[in-house]
């Protein structure tokens, strides 16, 4: 049984377009009108993120790394609330594109994509368990359903999608005109209803900006994925233990 998961589509769609799709995507998750489904998606959601965090506790350790982790646990793995996000988008994107810089958008892009990608991959796999009659699910459940429903390229997209947003994030941060620019919106952003999407980015720009670059976060954080990834497509018995390798300062 395979997820029927999209992965984007070829080429190069406008940052309007691309914002749209992903939401779009996000609002025919099933789980919206299936109480049962959406309290397992949940339930996947939080065994994913203790895992994320026994894997990726020696940078949730490192005061160097520890921000920078904390969101992409939060705010990107597993948090971006797309509910806000939508109903900010919906009223408020050509207003958008007018505050705030289009690299910003670019970036904001990846990020609602990202979302809606990490979100159907969860609602995939928390219908399987339900279909399986498994409504407590533990890890070994979530390996077994991982495995049925060989979401592997899907995730592979899921960690170049969070790759891309995260370089860009720090390639912004380190760009003065294009963070005096998105200071200086802050104001008219909030005005225009686009609070959760403006906070969102700011935060991404915070945790980036005290370090020299994000590279070699990344490489450590979504290196130590792409390898459970490999491990489950192998058949280990444990993919989830990788090594606890460190990035350079």
């Amino acid at each position: 049984m395979n997820a029927a998961v999209k992965l984007p589509t070829q080429g190069t769609p406008d940052t309007n377009t691309r914002i749209r799709a992903g939401i779009g995507r996000y609002r025919i998750w099933s789980r919206h009108g299936n109480a049962a489904l959406a309290a397992q998606v949940l339930a996947v959601q939080a065994l994913q993120t203790a895992r994320l965090r026994r894997t990726h506790h020696s940078l949730l350790a490192d005061k160097r790394f520890a921000p920078i982790t904390e969101f992409f646990l939060n705010d990107i793995y597993t948090g971006l609330e797309l509910d806000e996000l939508a109903r900010e988008i919906e009223k408020a994107l050509p207003v958008a594109t007018r505050l705030l810089p289009d690299s910003v958008m670019r970036t904001a892009a990846i990020a609602v994509e990202a979302n809606a990608l990490t979100g159907e991959l969860d609602e995939a796999v928390a219908q399987d368990l339900l279909t399986h009659g498994v409504d407590a699910p533990t890890d070994v459940d979530l390996i077994a359903s991982y495995r049925r429903l060989d979401q592997i390229e899907a995730r592979h997209t899921q960690m170049h999608l969070l790759r891309e947003l995260g370089l860009g994030l720090d390639r912004y941060v380190r760009s003065r005109l294009i963070t005096a620019t998105f200071k200086m919106s802050k104001g008219p952003a909030h005005m225009a209803g686009l609070a959760g999407l403006y906070d969102f980015m700011g935060t991404g720009f915070a945790v980036m900006k005290p370090m020299k670059s994000v590279a070699g976060f990344l490489d450590v954080f979504l290196g130590r994925e792409t390898r459970i990834l490999d491990r489950l497509a192998q058949g280990a018995s444990d993919p989830f233990a990788v090594d606890d390798d460190e990035p350079s300062a």
